[in-house]
């Protein structure tokens, strides 16, 4: 059962938010930003990777859309940074929906509310450093 909104997990760490879709991008942004966390925006991989290339940025949560060859983006990002965290967001039940719900990685069904938003982002950073998948492992 979702937490009412005035009750949603929250947080200060900096999440990647990559998601083609402008209005997704900007909704979860907000509602994010909302609950304290730093959010950078990324239309694609290529602005995904510029922001993990700037050395004063430390990202500590991928949200990333599936469909955005997000599976490639996270196994390849975690090649630099293997302790960051992945949540995958997913909004149908294709080919990327079905490899997470196999590989049991975390995810976010859209569409979503803040609560739900709120709840899987703190769950994913909430994970200890030692359990995060590292580069290599079954992404």
């Amino acid at each position: 059962m979702p937490l009412p909104q005035s009750v949603a997990p929250r947080g200060s760490e900096t999440i990647l938010l990559v998601d083609a879709d402008p209005e997704t991008r900007k909704l979860a942004a907000f509602m994010l930003g909302k609950q304290g966390y730093t959010i950078l925006e990324a239309r694609n991989r290529a602005e995904a990777f510029a922001v993990f290339n700037q050395p004063t940025r430390e990202v500590e949560l991928l949200l990333v859309e599936v469909r955005a060859r997000g599976w490639e983006l996270a196994e390849e990002v975690k090649q630099k940074q293997p302790k960051l965290r992945v949540l995958f967001m997913c909004g149908d039940t294709g080919m990327g929906a079905k490899l997470i719900l196999e590989q049991r990685l975390p995810f976010l069904r859209k569409p979503f509310t803040m609560a739900e938003i709120a709840g899987k982002v703190r769950s994913a950073l909430d994970v200890p450093v030692e359990k995060v998948l590292t580069a290599g492992a079954s992404l």
